[in-house]
């Protein structure tokens, strides 16, 4: 599923509810500020219900520092969504560290962060509701450009 950046389609929003967080010197993580980028699917009809936050430093620009992945609803709906047993969508629950990206050093410590910025108030929300923004601009796009496919609630939406 092709990943794209929440702030792309929406700019405005997204710089004003990137989440980022000032870390001061640890052990585990060089003191600084880093960025929690939302990345969403931008295929037609996909309900994953996911997001990959990709973490970054103003000072190194595009680097990604971690690549973590997100998903907020049960094994149980991740295993009927894929058609796949649980033990093969268990890492789609809850926030893991992608296996198929490059990490730094300190992308475990990163997950903990997030860890720690997903009990904020009003976060999870705030991704939920990110999601679903992000998925009806998807799916209206794509119901304006193919307008001979059946898809009557995203139709009804687009109009």
């Amino acid at each position: 599923m092709p990943m794209t950046p929440f702030m792309k389609r929406f700019p405005e929003l997204g710089a004003r509810e990137t989440r980022s967080v000032t870390v001061p010197d640890k052990e585990d993580l060089p003191s600084g500020e880093y960025g929690f980028i939302e990345l969403y699917c931008n295929e037609p009809q996909c309900d994953c219900r996911r997001v990959v936050v990709v973490v970054l430093r103003p000072e190194t620009g595009w680097k990604f520092w971690a690549v973590i992945n997100y998903g907020w609803e049960s094994e149980k709906f991740y295993k009927k969504w894929a058609g796949a047993p649980a033990s093969d969508r268990s890492e789609w629950q809850g926030p893991e560290l992608d296996p198929l990206s490059e990490q730094t050093p300190y992308a475990p410590a990163l997950l903990n962060l997030f860890k720690w910025v997903l009990q904020s108030p009003g976060y999870l929300e705030r991704l939920k509701k990110h999601y679903q923004l992000f998925r009806t601009a998807v799916d209206e796009e794509y119901a304006k450009t193919n307008p001979t496919l059946r898809f009557p609630e995203v139709q009804r939406r687009a109009r």
